[in-house]
């Protein structure tokens, strides 16, 4: 096989403004419109913003907000139920809504040729939402199963418990979700009396960004939301008082790992001072180099995870720390959280700590804005909740601004330990370990064996590797699978196989399934990839039998059903539409089709399109029985585990069907014989992407593969890598 050696260039224009185009307009009927035309793809975002969610809620009516953002989808007087799914997604649209405590929007990503029908649609739809009876019951259930698997989660339980220490009096303290009581009882006509309240042009905001006409838009809407002027009443709420001791929240759940939240309430999005807060919550917890990772992952080993996040609200800030972690390590956390918080409001920062996070601000806002769909989503965001683009346009000159005296400022105003709150998951006392239906005993033979790992080959002839980790309960499972896209009998049916595992099995419905990962602590994860089909469990030590067990049933006896695979046909397709609105992904295409030619390498966005249409479920099922084949599979176990177990695990899930093994061997890469480049200009890009690859011979036999790897970390690998240093002293 022939490797790619792959550097990776991305360059940035200077002085870039993200406000040349944009234009905001304030119609007749009191609504506000903003249009941006982008013309590199043909693709165009309208999004709805209107002024309400959980914060105009009560506890009488808590969760209607998000109740009634699920009824939209409907039907009106003139498309009944079904119309819409049905009209755009035959036109590949992506549509989708959200409720938060401020807002709720509603919005719709399609091919800008059919964006005349879609805006109609979308108008109609949140003018003139019928909210059928029999629909409504419907989706009643479908929320208060939202709701129900909602309290199933640490994470979100962790952080409600949070919500309740820092809000008593402020309408933040609700759930955005809802409370079960209400949804089970709210009736129609309340649920037409809020909308009544909250829904006219007057209290929305509209965005349209993408490859349309600004004035043609603009017409269109005026036509479509035409509906006389009303007043809306949206009432302003006393700020809540700071707290003035700390609170703390621990509740007791089947989980094997503990979550800690540690919030303290600082800035609204008016104030100054979340740009500071931005900058400090990237300094301590924002990627590997940040002072809470480095403290408590890699040097004391005390956490699985951490971040920090200043998030900003009309009436208010929340800057949080999250972190999970084993359970006898809570309090060693909590003070190793608060030890690093003192440094920083003690000593301050380093003038390259400053810049470093200026720096990943930077890159984050830059790409953040190269989709229409989150452009669409950051100005609509900053507009509902402050009246005008300001703070799109100015965000990244006000973080520039920010020094380290801002920094040692806000920590010292708002990380204080009388203004915090802390919510913490513990796991409960019983045992709630699922045991595993062992079909058969199964054997294996050692292989060889060294300080750390030990090879085992299975009688099923699956390689075992079993590294023995005695320091934590945590057990990582990586099983590579030979073979990858080459085995697929059409080109994506590997992409449609691993997201269908998740769908539903004999046994387990997909929300079945969901409910018993999320239970139990256990993440299993299926990736495609053009050499192998690779599968990674995180799991714990006592629950390595039912994460075997899930895995088991999802690998052989997944239904396939056939509504989910059109389900999932539609969302890939919309998903590839949408990752050629990133100048990246495109370069990366255009990249592959050239130096990997016509192997399984070069598969393109345009292949793909044409392709996935015609993946039948005979093809997926021809797959699995191709993929899932033992004398191909390597299994790594990373963890305290009873081999036994294991053995008898795989043993079961992987049937020796004696096909042989995969020979890479039979294909190849053609070869480049001469220099190419292919450049792609994108109108008005504020990014640049270059990519330079060379052919490589056969790596996977030979001496070479070491070389090239060291190669390719001094050249492109890292902050201090040759190139990185080259452009950045050249171009600054």
């Amino acid at each position: 096989m022939q490797r790619v050696l792959l550097i990776l260039i991305c360059l940035f224009v200077g002085n870039i403004s993200f406000a040349q185009n944009i234009y905001t307009y304030k119609l007749d009927n009191g609504q506000t419109v903003v249009i941006e035309q982008v013309k590199n793809n043909p693709i165009v975002t309208i999004d709805t913003w209107i002024k309400t969610g959980s914060i105009n809620e009560d506890d009488s009516n808590s969760g209607i907000s998000h109740f009634l953002e699920h009824l939209f989808f409907k039907g009106t007087e003139t498309h009944p139920t079904g119309d819409f799914d049905k009209i755009l997604e035959s036109k590949g649209a992506i549509t989708n809504a959200a409720t938060s405590k401020d807002f709720t929007h509603y919005y719709i990503t399609i091919s800008s040729k059919y964006f005349d029908k879609a805006l109609e649609l979308h108008a109609d739809m949140l003018l003139h939402p019928q909210v059928p009876r029999k629909e409504m019951e419907k989706e009643r259930k479908v929320v208060l199963e939202e709701i129900a698997k909602d309290v199933n989660s640490p994470v979100n339980i962790c952080y409600e418990n949070l919500n309740n220490l820092l809000y008593t009096t402020h309408p933040y303290k609700r759930k955005v979700i809802g409370s079960a009581k209400v949804v089970e009882n709210v009736s129609r006509e309340e649920i037409l009396n809020y909308y009544k309240q909250h829904y006219a042009p007057s209290n929305m905001t509209t965005i349209i960004i993408g490859d349309v006409d600004p004035q043609h838009a603009l017409a269109e809407i005026k036509k479509d939301f035409n509906k006389p002027y009303q007043k809306i009443s949206n009432p302003k709420y006393k700020k809540e008082k700071m707290l003035s001791s700390q609170k703390r929240n621990v509740s007791y759940m089947p989980t094997q790992t503990g979550y800690m939240m540690i919030g303290f309430r600082d800035a609204d999005i008016s104030s100054n001072d979340t740009y500071a807060l931005d900058v400090l919550a990237t300094i301590l917890g924002n990627g590997r180099s940040s002072r809470l990772y480095q403290s408590l992952k890699e040097q004391k080993q005390l956490v699985n995870s951490i971040s920090a996040g200043n998030s900003t609200m009309k009436d208010d800030g929340i800057f949080i720390i999250n972190a999970n972690f084993l359970p006898h390590n809570a309090q060693k956390v909590e003070n190793a959280i608060f030890t690093e918080i003192s440094k920083i409001k003690g000593f301050g920062v380093s003038d390259t700590d400053l810049k470093i996070a200026k720096k990943i601000i930077e890159s984050d806002t830059y790409y953040s804005r190269e989709s229409v769909s989150n452009i669409a989503q950051e100005l609509g965001y900053v507009i509902t909740l402050t009246g005008n683009s300001d703070y799109y346009n100015s965000y990244l000159n006000k973080i520039n601004k920010v020094t380290a005296n801002d920094i040692k400022r806000v920590a010292n105003k708002y990380l204080t330990k009388n203004n915090s709150a802390i919510s913490i998951i513990l796991p409960e006392r019983k045992d709630c370990i699922a045991p595993l239906n062992n079909k058969s005993t199964h054997t294996a033979d050692l292989i060889s064996s060294n300080n750390t790992t030990t090879k085992y080959k299975l009688d099923n002839n699956a390689t075992l590797l079993l590294t023995d980790n005695v320091y934590n309960d945590i057990v990582a499972i990586s099983i590579q699978m030979k073979g990858g896209k080459f085995l697929e009998p059409v080109r994506g049916t590997s992409t449609l196989f691993a997201d269908l595992l998740m769908k539903g099995t004999e046994k387990y419905s997909a929300i079945e399934l969901a409910k018993a990962l999320e239970e139990n602590g256990i993440n299993i994860s299926f990736t495609p990839s053009a050499d192998t089909f690779n599968i990674s469990v995180q799991t714990t030590k006592n629950q390595v039998e039912t994460a075997i067990e899930l895995l088991d049933d999802m690998l052989n006896n997944s239904t396939f059903d056939d509504i989910e695979i059109e389900k999932d046909r539609t969302l890939t397709l919309n998903k590839i539409r949408q990752s050629k609105d990133n100048p990246l992904n495109l370069a990366i295409d255009g990249y592959k089709s050239q130096i990997y030619k016509d192997s399984v390498y070069s598969t393109s966005y345009t292949l793909m399109e044409k392709s996935i249409p015609n993946v039948t479920r005979e093809d997926i099922k021809l797959y699995q029985t191709s993929i899932l084949n033992p004398e191909n599979i390597v299994i790594s176990v990373n963890g305290n585990v009873d081999k036994n177990k294991l053995i008898n695990g795989f043993g079961n899930m992987f049937v020796d069907k004696k096909q042989g093994k995969f020979n890479y061997t039979k294909y190849s890469i053609p070869k480049i014989t001469a220099y190419s480049q292919k450049i792609k200009k994108i109108d008005k890009q504020q990014t640049a992407w270059v990519i330079l690859g060379w052919q490589t011979d056969g790596v996977c036999n030979t001496k070479d593969y070491a070389t090239l790897e060291v190669i390719n970390t001094i050249l492109g690998s890292g902050m201090s890598s040759r190139l990185l240093r080259s452009v950045r002293e050249q171009e600054g």
